[in-house]
């Protein structure tokens, strides 16, 4: 058959939509954006905040895209006196671990190493960028060991993860004779030491091992601990000692 005009139109004409049909495109990726945004504040353009941490170290940016990434710059640029400044001094952060977020913000990446994770932990924290704190926390997770799973149980229960929190917790009741041997221990809390020892998950050659690391952590602040003995040693279970044990101690 020839082919003709009617049946080019035959061909090409649509046919009519729905009275509410809608086609909704939404981008990926805003990497490409945010490129040009870390690129403009590393040119100092548009850069309208000043963050200045402890050691006067200065880290520039857009109060914008702060604000978009954190709960906490989101508040402080819409809520506070701070959305008319152009200098905020950010106490108790670490300039390093400053400059990392604020890059993170940019770029969506972080390096977190052995050296700045216990500055960056608690200014993720601090910052709401929930991200990077979790990427801690799992950093945290994979390096335990017998002489750091107690500083990693008191940064997790300082800073609320709990996924870290228990994961050092069990770490420390499987491996208690070793964990405990460090200066680590003697700097817990009356609540924490009696969350460890009292728990059916706590691995121990003997029971007069977990009797002289309660013992030792009394000792070493004598003057205010010794109160807390009687309750500390209602979680030892003295029935599981040697009586020449209980005789010489």
């Amino acid at each position: 058959m020839p082919f003709t005009m009617q049946n080019k139109k035959q061909n090409t004409e649509f046919g009519r939509c729905e009275k509410h049909a809608k086609y909704e495109y939404k981008k990926l990726s805003y990497t490409e954006t945010y490129e040009v945004l870390q690129v403009l504040r590393q040119d100092r353009f548009f850069c309208d905040i000043k963050l200045k941490a402890d050691d006067n170290k200065i880290v520039i940016a857009q109060k914008v895209v702060l604000a978009s990434a954190s709960p906490y710059f989101h508040s402080m640029f819409t809520n506070f006196s701070e959305r008319n400044h152009d200098v905020v001094v950010m106490r108790e952060i670490d300039s390093t671990a400053l400059q990392l977020l604020v890059n993170f913000v940019y770029s969506g990446k972080i390096v977190i190493t052995e050296e700045i994770v216990q500055d960056l932990l608690p200014a993720s924290n601090l910052l709401q960028l929930q991200e990077v704190k979790e990427a801690c926390c799992d950093f945290f997770q994979s390096q335990l060991g017998p002489t750091n799973c107690i500083a990693a149980y008191a940064i997790a229960d300082l800073h609320s993860c709990s996924k870290l929190l228990k994961s050092s917790e069990l770490y420390i009741q499987q491996h208690f004779s070793e964990a405990v041997g460090g200066d680590e221990f003697l700097s817990l809390s009356s609540e924490q030491v009696i969350q460890l020892i009292a728990s059916d998950k706590l691995t121990v050659p003997s029971e007069e091992k977990v009797f002289e690391s309660v013992i030792r952590w009394v000792k070493y602040e004598s003057g205010s601990r010794k109160l807390i003995l009687p309750e500390l040693m209602e979680h030892v279970r003295l029935p599981l000692t040697s009586k020449d044990f209980l005789l010489k101690k």
